[in-house]
Order: C-alpha cells, then structure tokens, then sequence
C-alpha cells in the first residue's frame, strides 16, 4: 500500500547529484543486446532506468534494471509480466517489448513515455474541465480494455497513468493487478483506495478501479484526492492502518469540492459522486458503465446549446412574421401536438407490443411446461388410478411430492411477481387428486364443473359430478377471485393441459389434467418519466358473463386485506377486439373505467395476447395489453411551447437581431469548443465565466515512474509497497 499524497521529495543535494550523473554518462549496468543505451533516466526502489534505442528499428524505449535484488518482489513482478502479455498490442497500456529474466541484473524493456505522468502534470496544479473530462474518458476506456481481457488494474493513480507522445493516457504499473477470477487482495494507494479493498480478506472487485477513477478524476479537478488529510491515518501496523482508512472514508463526509470548481455541472459532478460511493452497491459497476454515462453527459451537453439557441431564435422569427403570425403559430402548435402525440402513441404501442409478447412466452411456457409433465409417466399412473388414488394416502403424497418439484423447477424461471400460486392435478373424474402446496380441505373434491376442467368458458350447474367433459387442448381458464393471506384479494387464471395414458396414440384415454394457478399481479409500470402503465383486460366473458373484465391496474396492488374486489370492465376494448381493426378508435381520448385519481382524457394503445407456438398458427389468449398514458403530460412541452410563443411576441422586435447574433455564436460555440479558441474565451467573458485555459496536457514536474510499470522521462516509480515514490528533476537539455 502507498500513499502518493505522502511522498518524500528529493532534496536539492540528491536532485543535483542525479544530474551530474546523467550528465557524465554513467555506464549502464548491463549491455541490452540489440539497444544502444543512450542517457542515464533515473533511479528508483529496485533500480535504474536507461533511456535506449532499438538498432533495428531505430524506436527509443526504456530498460529498466533490477540491481537492487535484494529487496525485489519477484512474485509481484511475475505477475505484472503475466498481467501484460494478455494487454501486449493495446493502444491504453504502456507495452512490455522484452524481459531479460536471466540477465544480471535482470531488465526490462518497455515503451518511453517522453511526457511522463499524469502525477507529473498534476504538480503544477488541477487541470481544466475540457482536460479533466477528457482524461477521465481516456482512462475509464483504458479500464474498459483491461477489463474486457479479465485484468482489474487495482492501483490507479495518477502516478500509473502515463502520456505518451500525443499526450494521451495509458495505463501503467500493474504490479497489483489481479485477473478477475483471482480471489487475492490488492491493497492501493490511500486515498485512491475503494474502502472496502482496504481489506487484507477482500476479493478484487471492478468496482475498486471505479472508485480509483473516480479519485483520479477529482484530483485532477480540486488538486487533492477524495477525503485527503496531511496527517498519517494511524501508526500501527499494516492492518491497524488498513482499518483506520477505511473508518475514515467511510465516515468522512462526502466530498464536494468539485461541486465549486467552475464548468462542472450537476450532472458531471453526479458521475463523479457515483464513481466516489463508499458502498459498492451504489457504485458504477464498471468502468463501461462510467464511459456510457460520460458519453451520455457529452451529447446532452452539447445538444443543448444548440436547441437553446435555435429554439429562442425560431419562436422569435416566427412571431416576427405579423402577416403570417397567426397562421404560422396555429400550424406550429398544431404539428407539434400531433408529432408529440404520435410519437407518444408510437412508444405506447411498442410498449403494449413488447409486453403481449412477454405475457405471451410467458403463457406459452407455462403451457409447455405443463405439457411435459403431463407426459410424466408417474403423474399418469398416478391420475389413472381414479377413486383408488383417494383411498391410498401414500399415492397422494407421492402426486404432491410430484407436483411440488415441478412447480419448483418451474419458479426458478420466474421472478416473484409472475411465479405460480399452485400446481394442482385432477383426474378424469373430476376429483382434484394433488396440489403444491398441498390444500387437505380441497383434496379428492369433485371440480368437474370447472371451466378450468372442462374449457367450456363457465361453471356447469352441476357441482357434484360425474364428469361431463374434459379439455382436450391448452386451455386457460376464465378469470376468477382469489383472497390472499396477509393482503388483498387478487384475480387469478388457471393454465391447464390434458394428461392421456398414451400421449402419441390415435386413440387415446383421457386420464385427468395437470395445471397452474397463477396470480395476475405483474408490474403495470412502463419506464418512462411520465405516468404510463400496462393493464391486463380479458376480452372473454367471465362467470357473469360480462366481457372486458380488468385483471391487472394500479388500482389493484394496494388492495388492503379484506377488501372488496369490485370487478370493473373496459367496454372500449371489447368492441375495439369485436371489430377487428388494428388502431384502437379512443388512442387520443381515452376515459379509464376505473375512475377516481384515474380519472382524465389518456393516450392508450392495445395489443392481443397471442401464443405463437413454433409448429402452428399464433392463439389469441383472450386478453389484451392496454397501455394508457395521460394526455396532458405527453403535451406539456406543446403547452409550453404555445406559452413561450405568446410571451416573445411582445419583444420580438427589438431582440431579433440580438438573437440572430446569439443563435450563430451558439453554434460556433459548439463547433469549437476548446478552452482555447478566441470565440470561446469570448462567450465565456461575456456570460461571467472564467477564462482560464487551465493548465492543458503539458508541462509538469518529471517523477520516477514505478518500477514495475513502463517509464516517462523522469525514470522509475517505486513499488506499491510502504516504499515511496521519489520525485526528480528534469533530464537536461
């Protein structure tokens, strides 16, 4: 573990000898065959570091030699080797060329950084935004491409991140590193550190090389890491330091220094904040998820100023047009109410078609399930004996013990809100024979009148027996009333498959049916950020005969224990289903029949449930996905749009030109927007912004790098151990 913020300084004496020393051409401590060893770079915990040029290639690299042996940790150098012949060729890591293993002393040969780190750069003070952003973008996909070979990096810090000749940032020093299936700890740098990899029990996470993002990018901005204190943490052993680090990080409160740096807006400061979380679980849970968010940033960004710009200048031009102003305002207003309202439709339908699909598999699984086990061979022995499996208890356990597995096969493929309430099966006469979880009160209880049994649509008045009929096919059964323990009642269906004693024969014999009773209480919310929700309305008659009958609403789920189920049915639905057509006739003015806070005009699409299986033509279910979102939400922006037009029509005049002149700058703003261009310097002086350029990708104090890592032109960094990293000057000219 090492604490850059820690780091003891070469005194001027030792930074005066490390020049003299390049200066006089110090012998390098082995010949490197096929490199001319060139300049003396630096020397660090384990080494020295030679600045050489390839005699083929002519290519300038940096041998790093290992002559102090004695104090080297030969395993975590293995590692790193290891660690970087899985990154050899990629553009975000400084490459390992060659590793002289059996020399003396032994050497690396790694690419030479010329600009040296991004600690380097640092020294000088933060960075601006535009650079801060762009590193931190940088970085996060470097992560991205080690992740992606199963590599968490487990130091980042500014001192492992080194420029290349272009000044872009790539990764280095992977001294730490694990591979992802490792279980191993890796301690960091403090104040760099993910708390919880503060541990010396922790198994790597990608979530550490989060967080160490997250504390790169804020030192980039503030000059200082996240929750940094001069003073040492505690003066104990490695453990006792390791405990007082994270204690202090996670009770620290939370940073926010970068909130006050100017151009960092809320929601980059946001990214930043989730990078920070003490918790994992509040965590980006990997750098991909980081970039994603940066990128998503970026395009709102720089989307804004120019539908600002051009939105202000448009409601302005437009009021200016006195002969065709009205004319004009009436056409805007009127094709955005209709684009808003088609595109809302437009989402409405593809959500109500994607959630019928989903509902769809979801029947046609069920049905499939329930198809092999009516296959089961045991499940047809037992349903064949009839009265006879009444009489044997051990049989009728034996069927629950059956049922009970597949119901719990079955549930694993679902979440909680759509697994089964019951699997029961029923023999052909009529007598519900098995049940999971097992209902004593319901066993060897004549429910031949059931249309879940005889799939004739409603209940047979005659409700002792025999049997008239049973479902020859996948049937699922009208919808009916279920009361719940510890909430309220809740409408549920019955999917039922008939069980044959020879399922491939011609002539066959019924022997019962197996089937599934699900409660209909899935989610009704669709994403989005207005009110819209799917409901579930069965288009068949129910036991009153009634058809349209509501099964799944908001209305539905806080139901308190004991409550009525007052049946409420959608009338709209059934003729639209009887009609045939493909567009709903009420889409823009649609009235829910629920009433109460539901009440008001909603946007509604609709789509058949069907079951498409892979050998026939789809089967309507019977039901139908509604999915309704209030009007008056999907046309607020036309609303705003007409308030903005009425308001600017009383100064368009006099800010015409003044507009025009705003809507060009506005562009040219986004076109260029470098710190450095004049338009920009000019935009921001005259909006009270600071000016600064910051202090760019150049410049900087050069550092010993690590020494295991690739090396700048200020030579080798320490390992991540207590050993330090050691500041030196600059190579003379």
């Amino acid at each position: 573990m090492t604490d850059g913020e820690h780091t003891p300084l070469m005194g001027e004496q030792d930074r005066s000898a490390a020049r003299d020393l390049s200066l006089r051409g110090a012998r390098p401590p082995a010949k490197v065959p096929g490199y001319e060893q060139e300049q003396y770079l630096g020397s660090g915990a384990y080494g020295e570091v030679w600045v050489a040029v390839n005699r083929n290639s002519g290519r300038k690299v940096a041998i790093k030699f290992y002559t102090r042996r004695g104090g080297l940790d030969w395993a975590s150098l293995a590692r790193e080797v290891e660690k970087l012949r899985y990154l050899f060729s990629d553009r975000y890591v400084v490459q390992l060329f060659e590793v002289g293993w059996e020399s003396d002393p032994p050497y690396y040969v790694m690419e030479f950084m010329e600009h040296g780190s991004l600690e380097d750069l640092l020294r000088n003070g933060p960075v601006s935004v535009h650079d801060a952003v762009t590193y931190f973008r940088e970085v996060a996909v470097a992560l991205v491409h080690a992740h992606d070979k199963g590599i968490l990096h487990c130091d980042l810090k500014p001192a492992n991140i080194l420029l290349d000749q272009d000044r872009r940032p790539r990764l280095a020093d992977f001294g730490q590193s694990r591979l992802t299936n490792e279980m191993s700890p890796a301690l960091g740098t403090l104040f760099y550190m993910a708390p919880e990899q503060a541990d010396l029990s922790a198994a790597p996470d990608a979530r550490w090389d989060v967080y160490a993002l997250g504390a790169v990018v804020y030192r980039m901005l503030t000059g200082q890491p996240p929750h940094y204190q001069s003073k040492p943490l505690s003066s104990g052993n490695l453990e006792v330091q390791l405990t007082a680090y994270r204690k202090h990080i996670l009770h620290a409160p939370r940073p926010a220094a970068h909130r006050k740096v100017p151009g960092v807006n809320a929601e980059l400061a946001g990214i930043i904040d989730r990078c920070l979380e003490t918790s994992p679980a509040k965590r980006f849970h990997n750098p991909q998820e980081v970039v994603s968010a940066l990128d998503a940033w970026q395009l709102r960004r720089v989307r804004q100023p120019i539908l600002a710009f051009s939105g202000v200048g448009f409601v302005m031009l437009m009021l200016m047009l006195t002969g065709m102003g009205w004319y004009v305002f009436h056409m805007a207003v009127s094709t955005a109410r209709n684009g808003v309202i088609g595109r809302a439709l437009e989402g409405n339908q593809f959500a109500a078609r994607t959630e019928a699909r989903q509902l769809g598999m979801q029947v046609q699984f069920r049905w499939a399930q329930l198809e092999a086990a009516g296959r089961d061979p045991q499940i047809r022995d037992l349903l064949g004996r009839g009265n006879r499996l009444g009489a044997d208890p051990r049989a009728t356990a034996e069927l629950d013990a059956v049922l009970a597995a597949r119901r719990a096969r079955s549930d694993r493929q679902f979440d909680e809100a759509n697994r089964s309430a019951v699997w029961f099966a029923t023999d052909f006469l009529g007598f519900q024979r098995g049940s999971d979880p097992p209902y004593e009160p319901g066993r060897h209880v004549y429910r031949g009148y059931r249309d879940y049994f005889h799939g004739q649509g409603r209940e047979l008045d005659d409700k002792a027996g025999p049997a008239r009929a049973m479902i020859a096919a996948p049937h699922r059964s009208m919808v009916y009333q279920r009361k719940r323990e510890g909430s309220g009642p809740i409408w549920s269906v019955a999917f039922c498959v008939p069980v044959w004693d020879d399922p491939a024969a011609a002539a066959r014999k019924p022997l019962g049916v197996v089937g599934i009773a699900i409660d209909l209480r899935g989610r009704t919310q669709v994403a989005g950020s207005r009110e819209r929700f799917a409901v579930l309305i069965d288009t068949r008659p129910d036991a009153t005969g009634r058809r349209g009958l509501i099964v799944r609403h908001p209305y539905l789920q806080d139901l308190p224990e004991g409550a009525e189920l007052q049946p409420v049915y959608c009338d709209a639905v059934v003729r639209w289903a009887d009609s045939g057509a493909t567009a709903f006739p009420e889409a823009d003015e649609y009235r829910d029949p629920v009433g109460g806070a539901f009440d008001g005009t909603w946007l509604a699409s609709v789509e058949h449930v069907l079951v498409r299986p892979e050998d026939g033509h789809p089967i309507d279910t019977g039901w139908v996905i509604l999915v309704q979102e209030r009007k008056d939400e999907v046309l607020q922006p036309v609303t705003s749009l007409q308030w903005h037009l009425r308001r600017g029509g009383a100064v368009a005049a006099a800010f015409l030109l003044l507009i025009i002149v705003l809507m060009w700058a506005g562009t040219v703003s986004v076109l260029d927007a470098s710190p450095k261009s004049r338009m920009t310097r000019l935009l921001r002086r005259w909006a009270g912004l600071p000016t600064g350029t910051g202090t760019g990708v150049s410049g900087g104090t050069q550092t010993v790098g690590s020494s295991r890592s690739s090396v700048g032109p200020s030579g080798p960094t320490p390992a991540p151990d207590p050993a330090a990293t050691l500041a030196v000057p600059p190579k003379p000219e």
